[in-house]
């Protein structure tokens, strides 16, 4: 995950390569370096007139775990496990209508707040579960393939890498691909930042990865990369001028209002070199559109949610006053929120709508140039065939079904629907 609130904390942890050297001499040293600085700050909302005092008090404890959390820095593994495990998120047991009228009422720092305290909470639930028991499982191996496919097409190989929303750094084998020399991952979780540290090293004390790699937690939408990365040195962020930005699954945050998005794309556009890629995915505003349209007929004014889904995802709206029916669009491109569940991933977590010719234009002003946008079906159907051979053997089996083809059926092609893979370059 990446960029939603003002950074509370600020943990930067850097791992060099395996042994200490890299293909290339870029003089690295074998020792990483750790440096932490903590900065705690209650979150202060305003009680929307609708809400009582006791659903306000309920909220307000929700929106302070995520604060409670990472006031305090354990090096025991097993003790944060036992301080956290027993957290639940408030916001997702509370009623649905409650839930949706706060969503849409609720300040963008209190929606921040939501998605830092889920993500925070789902790294550690996501280590006692068995990723080969979810009943999305395949769903996943699909996405992965998806950006296996992206990163090979449109990342510049034998480049430089920042990842924004880098999340558990499970895209660092992708990236080991298409042999990157040296890799920057920004999250604004800093439990999500430890679980990448961990996939970094695994269990080795210089790296189990060819290419370098620099980890910090810090908010991409709100905050300059130089101050997130001001506790290194330039060497180890690659001057910060890097041939590749990636944001996976994480930038629609951004599009709560203008200035995030603006602040996001600035620091996308500095950060990359002339020809450079910036890579990502994405929810796909022409699906959510289609959706919306379908329910027009169903659709009443004053209605307290409007939704859809299946048995694996669901979107919910607080309501759809934002929606132009007769243009087919939203009246606004920035603010647009729904509320989207995912099983065994994404548990009722507040999103934006990007519409993405706004994201384009918007693209356009900061020197990016479109050269890829396909949703995913369509993208696994016309490019798998390319780099089926260059796919990791287990995640190709995943994907097997049982006729001997490859992909998705049913609910989960459903939910693959739902997003969409781009490539701009730095022009």
């Amino acid at each position: 995950m990446s960029g939603y609130g003002e950074p509370k904390r600020r943990r930067v942890i850097t791992h060099r390569g395996r042994g200490g050297e890299s293909r290339r001499d870029t003089g690295r040293v074998e020792k990483p370096a750790i440096t932490q600085q903590i900065i705690v700050e209650k979150p202060k909302l305003e009680k929307p007139a609708w809400m009582t005092d006791a659903q306000y008090e309920k909220t307000q404890q929700s929106l302070g775990l995520a604060v409670s959390k990472v006031s305090t820095i354990t090096t025991d593994d097993k003790e944060n496990e036992a301080n956290n495990g027993n957290d639940t998120n408030l916001m997702a047991s509370e009623d649905l209508n409650v839930k949706m009228k706060y969503l849409k009422n609720i300040k963008d720092e209190g929606k921040d707040e939501i998605v830092r305290n889920f993500y925070n909470t789902q790294t550690h639930t996501s280590r006692k579960s068995k990723r080969t028991e979810s009943k999305i499982y395949q769903l996943r191996s699909f996405n992965n393939c998806i950006k296996y496919i992206l990163i090979n097409k449109y990342g510049k190989h034998d480049g430089t890498i920042l990842e924004l929303g880098c999340g558990k750094g499970g895209d660092l084998a992708k990236w080991e691909m298409i042999n990157t020399r040296q890799y920057v991952g920004v999250d604004i979780s800093d439990e999500s930042i430890r679980e990448a540290i961990k996939r970094y090293c695994n269990g080795q004390k210089s790296g189990r990865f060819e290419f370098g790699a620099v980890f910090a937690t810090g908010d991409a939408f709100k905050t300059e990369l130089p101050q997130i990365l001001e506790n290194f040195s330039m060497e180890e962020v690659c001057g910060l001028q890097f041939d590749n930005v990636s944001m996976q699954f994480c930038m629609h945050y951004a599009f709560g209002n203008e200035n995030s998005v603006e602040s996001m794309l600035t620091n996308v556009s500095r950060s990359l070199k002339s020809g450079g890629m910036f890579v990502g995915t994405i929810p796909n505003s022409d699906f959510i559109s289609w959706k919306i349209n379908k329910l027009a007929k169903t659709y009443k004014k004053g209605d307290t949610s409007v939704s859809w889904g299946n048995s694996i995802y669901n979107v919910t709206f607080p309501d759809l006053e934002g929606y132009d029916f007769e243009k087919k669009k939203f009246k606004t491109p920035f603010g647009n929120v729904y509320n989207y569940y995912l099983q065994d991933a994404v548990d009722n977590v507040p999103e934006y709508v990007v519409p993405f010719e706004t994201f384009r234009g918007l693209c356009e002003k900061h020197g990016l140039e479109l050269k890829y946008r396909k949703n995913f079906t369509d993208m696994f159907a016309k490019e798998v065939g390319e780099f089926f051979g260059q796919l990791p053997g287990p995640l190709v089996q995943s994907l097997q079904r049982i006729d001997g083809s490859y992909g998705l059926d049913g609910d989960e092609r459903e939910a693959a629907s739902f997003y969409v893979a781009f490539a701009f370059q730095k022009v």
